[in-house]
């Protein structure tokens, strides 16, 4: 029996050796062009559909297939299962291990039955049902203590982004690399941490640069062999501006083929200099509007100007129609909130949605973190309310995460929820068909709230600190609810007795 035992677990491990690539990677700095698969789950069988354009305008239904849920950034889920009246029978299903000591930021998403959720440089496709791992792909034989937010999924590939800016295809069922692609040179202090955006047929991306590195951009690549379509300079090559970066995923328009991307800032000292501020053909601190036939503008729209803090515009672009109108809603990192017209780029009503602003203050307010950041907002689509994640307080003061319900039509403050523990972690907001809205605190505790009046319905302690947003998804005809807390996926559904 011993050797039975021993045989088995022998055979396991040359499997895994087999298919880790490693022996067919000689040079460290090269992707490894395989994955680990897991021999336990050999009989398990990724579907082979292929995501199309259709699938992913129907996103987000009982799968999530876009890192904002769906084109418009409203992180909001169709599903209603869990609601008001049940949320506190709402127990852990499984929870799944991605990596030690990280603090993560991706959010998963999910198709047919199977998660994919990435760390920096890795990619874990997971059964939503039982949380076993079925295969890991990881693109270098040292694991990345970098950043990633996530992986877009169409056809039968998935698409990632190295942290040295190489964009990836891989095979969605086995996590062999199809093809990869350089698209920027790390050494000129480029770096990448974001989910790409799928449109059509082209792959769209950013990148970052710390605001001081090399000009930002946008830029489009094929599907199905990675070639370059287009790339949008966020700054002119005739320009000693630095920065600008797009490392933020944007947001698109079906109807109107238009790419919304919001754009980060420049150096301390290029943006508080009023003649390098106002380049000409420089959109730092802006929201743009790209066409997603050839990357060309349409339309850029600057947000604060001067700022004396790192306040960029490098969060969610949320896409609505309100009275006919069709809106972009943005709050911002400076503590406005602006309502644009996505069509002119003309800003509608600007209103603070934190109680102290001061950008001149000698401490300002916001703090330095900024007002709120990337954490994903969501809008209610039975309610109408905008639900984001607020932190107030000023620079070198006592700060607070706040999640706030705001009325898109006047922008007024519904409801604010003041949330629990270190102002630290910044997680983002899940609504929800059932009423509910799901996110976090501070104190490594999962929230539940009403989403009409703000009411705590239900918590649970991870004990981790949380810089990701939920998600939801259907399996076995159940919903469910996940989040990446501190270095693991904790997975959420009603209790039954089974």
């Amino acid at each position: 029996m011993v050797k039975t035992i021993i045989s088995v677990i022998g055979i396991f491990y040359l499997c895994v050796s087999v298919n880790n690539g490693f022996g067919l990677n000689s040079d460290p700095n090269d992707i490894d062009p395989r994955s680990l698969k897991n021999w336990f789950m050999r009989d398990f069988k990724i579907s082979t559909e292929r995501v199309t354009m259709n699938d992913l305008l129907k996103s987000p239904g009982t799968d999530w297939l876009l890192y904002h849920g769906d084109f418009g950034a409203n992180h909001y889920s169709p599903l209603s299962e869990i609601n008001r009246s049940n949320v506190g029978r709402l127990v852990p299903k499984w929870t799944y291990k991605i990596t030690d000591g990280a603090n993560l930021r991706s959010s998963p998403i999910v198709y047919r039955g199977v998660m994919y959720v990435t760390a920096a440089n890795e990619i874990h496709a997971v059964d939503t049902k039982t949380g076993q791992w079925l295969w890991l792909w990881q693109a270098y034989r040292e694991r990345s203590r970098g950043t990633n937010r996530g992986v877009a999924i169409y056809g039968d590939k998935l698409f990632f982004s190295t942290s040295d800016c190489r964009l990836v295809a891989l095979n969605k069922q086995d996590g062999n690399v199809v093809w990869s692609k350089k698209y920027a040179e790390p050494g000129k202090k480029y770096f990448s941490t974001m989910a790409p955006l799928v449109v059509k047929d082209k792959i769209i991306i950013g990148v970052a640069n710390n605001n001081t590195g090399e000009r930002g951009f946008v830029a489009a690549f094929s599907t199905s062999d990675g070639k370059e379509l287009w790339r949008f300079w966020t700054l002119s090559a005739r320009t000693e501006l630095l920065g600008a970066p797009t490392w933020l995923t944007g947001s698109y328009d079906p109807t109107t083929d238009t790419i919304y991307w919001p754009v980060g800032t420049l150096p301390d000292d290029q943006r508080t200099d009023p003649k390098l501020y106002n380049t000409p053909g420089a959109y730092h601190d802006s929201i743009i509007a790209l066409n997603a036939a050839d990357g060309k503008l349409k339309w850029a729209r600057r947000l604060g100007e001067y700022l004396p803090i790192d306040w960029d515009s490098n969060e969610p672009l949320v896409l609505t129609q309100i009275d006919g109108k069709n809106l972009i809603l943005q709050a911002n990192r400076n503590g406005m909130f602006y309502k644009i017209d996505r069509d002119s780029g003309k800003v509608t009503l600007a209103k603070p949605f934190i109680d102290k602003l001061d950008w001149k203050a000698k401490y300002p307010c916001p703090s330095v973190r900024g007002a709120t950041n990337w954490m994903p907002p969501s809008l209610g689509r039975l309610t109408g309310l905008f639900y984001v994640m607020a932190l107030e307080g000023c620079a070198n003061k006592d700060n607070r995460f706040f999640i706030k319900a705001v009325d898109p039509r006047n922008l007024d403050i519904k409801w604010s929820y003041p949330t629990r523990g270190t102002n630290i972690a910044a997680p983002g907001v899940l609504a929800t068909e059932g009423n509910i809205i799901f996110s976090s605190e501070g104190s490594g505790h999962i929230v539940a709230l009403d989403a009409i009046s703000g009411k705590k319905l239900w918590d649970f302690n991870t004990g981790k600190p949380i810089f990701a947003a939920p998600i939801s998804y259907s399996a076995g005809n159940h919903q469910y609810i996940s989040i990446v807390a501190g270095s693991d996926v904790y997975t959420f559904g009603l209790y039954s007795a089974q």
